[in-house]
């Protein structure tokens, strides 16, 4: 009994100090399995990267549960800003999920004002709050302690179209204080205003593409046929992001535009990298009919500072995440009944190397901690976007140890390699991991260091095979003569 004492006491301290502090710690057994894909785009199983750590819902707290939550923010300081919609209020939290303050209204021209279906949040670096203050038809602007700023509403401006309705859902503050607004039904791209609260224009419109089966059908249909079927038009954002660098992240939910996932720059151009061996797209594979029909559904996105991105699919509830340069680095999460599964997910952030998702249908706010797969995954990322190729390739060695079929941390060690110099070592490396692009330049790299060290002997051999040539043709000549004399 000695030997269980101090056991027992360490889990009744645990316990009562995450109860405290509003954080139910959940089972560590994961709800769902793991899997990436393969260069030949086939699903495999993976290493779990994630796995759900605590459920974060009111219910037992002061501040009382969540309904029908729609956004969350996490600032710098890691404090937790919760969106909750059916309440229409914002629950901050701290790192240690402990109750802040409860922004629930705010007082406007000397009179008391309050939200009404808030769908989107954004704090700044300095504090301010920006809701997206959805079925009021505006934004709304708070200081960090809920007195009112400023309220934006419909923008005005010549270039809009007739019948435009405003409904901001969700938005995003750069770090020039520019603005930037997604509106439901608005499908001529992101709404921009500036520092000033001035509408300038729209940013990143979608481009369509369409079937040309479905064109010809079009030209081919009656005017009651052509009134019948979808129009060719570009399609909304549901989301955005900003990150360090000033970019939009965006995602939206339609089938028919270039990719679901953009980095838009200042100019509304999309430049994400696609140096993966698959499109952006979320699932690969998935059912062509049922209820689950087709490929993933993007709801939301968060990027961090080290070019990392997570999307949260809303249709089979499973977070896809990427590294800068668009490869596919871990796959988890699905929809269910058991903890740590959603119903309707909704929103997706990151405390520090958690993961944070917000559920609209089951009230609440699951947290997922890294596993040591996902955590060595995290840290050879990091590693090397920040240029330290050697540490990032020890993290990679790692990984390799916990799934030998990890594509991707060949690739990231025979980078390392390249650095240094070691070519011969890296096409290795680049060919476990089907890197055709690092592997030519690899190639490259070799070729030039075998032509560099055997220079002298290549340049003696080119020198001497003339001579050759003159000596064997001279001699040749010789004999020719001796044998005419012989034959006089």
């Amino acid at each position: 009994m000695k030997l269980f004492s101090p056991l027992l006491c360490f889990t009744l301290v645990f316990a009562t100090v995450f109860t405290t502090a509003g954080f139910k710690a959940v089972s560590a057994e994961v709800p769902y399995d793991s899997y990436n894909y393969s260069y030949w785009e086939k699903a495999v199983p993976s290493a779990v990267p994630y796995k759900p750590q605590a459920i974060i819902d009111g219910r037992a707290e002061a501040y009382g549960a969540f309904q029908s939550p729609e956004d969350l923010f996490v600032t710098k300081d890691n404090d937790i800003y919760i969106l909750d919609s059916g309440n229409n209020r914002i629950v901050v939290l701290d790192e240690a999920f402990q109750l802040r303050k409860v922004i629930d209204g705010f007082q406007n021209g000397g009179a008391a004002d309050t939200f009404n279906n808030p769908q989107g949040i954004f704090v700044t670096g300095e504090g301010s709050i920006y809701v997206a203050d959805t079925d009021n038809q505006r934004v709304v602007e708070l200081t960090n302690e809920g007195e009112l700023i400023r309220i934006i509403n419909r923008p005005e401006s010549d270039v809009i179209r007739a019948g435009f309705e405003y409904y901001p859902t969700k938005i995003a503050v750069d770090q020039a204080k520019r603005i930037y607004v997604v509106s439901r039904g608005v499908y001529d791209g992101i709404i921009e205003f500036d520092s000033d609260g001035v509408f300038t224009g729209f940013t990143g419109a979608n481009k369509v593409t369409f079937n040309p089966v479905d064109y010809l059908w079009r030209v081919l249909a009656t005017r009651e046929q052509r009134a019948r079927m979808s129009l060719f038009i570009p399609i909304e954002f549901n989301n955005v992001d900003v990150d360090a660098d000033g970019f939009l992240y965006t995602t939206n939910s339609e089938l028919n535009t270039q990719t679901p996932i953009q980095r838009l720059n200042p100019t509304g151009t999309d430049v994400i990298r696609k140096e993966g061996y698959h499109d952006i797209v979320g699932d690969l594979v998935y059912p062509h009919t049922g209820e689950n029909a087709g490929g993933s559904t993007f709801i939301d996105i968060s990027v961090n500072e080290y070019g990392m991105y997570s999307a949260l699919d809303a249709k089979r509830g499973r977070i896809f995440t990427y590294d800068e340069d668009g490869n596919l680095l871990y796959i988890f999460g699905q929809l269910g009944n058991q903890t740590g599964t959603f119903r309707t997910p909704v929103a997706i952030d990151r405390l520090e190397d958690n993961i944070l998702v917000l559920d609209k249908g089951f009230h609440r706010l699951t947290v997922f901690r890294p596993t040591e797969f996902g955590r060595l995954v995290n840290q050879a990322v990091m590693h090397y976007n920040i240029g330290n190729d050697a540490i990032s390739a020890e993290y990679w060695e790692k990984v390799l140890r916990l799934n030998a079929n990890y594509d991707i941390a060949y690739i990231g060690i025979g980078k390392a390699l390249l650095m240094e110099g070691k070519n011969e070592e890296a096409m290795e490396y680049f060919l476990n991991g089907h890197s055709r692009k690092y592997y030519s330049k690899a190639y490259k790299r070799y070729r030039q260091e075998v032509m560099r060290e055997n220079f002298g002997t290549i340049m003696g051999a080119l020198l001497l095979f003339p001579a050759l040539i003159i000596g064997w043709k001279a001699a040749g000549a010789v004999r020719r003569r001796r044998g005419k004399a012989v034959v006089e």
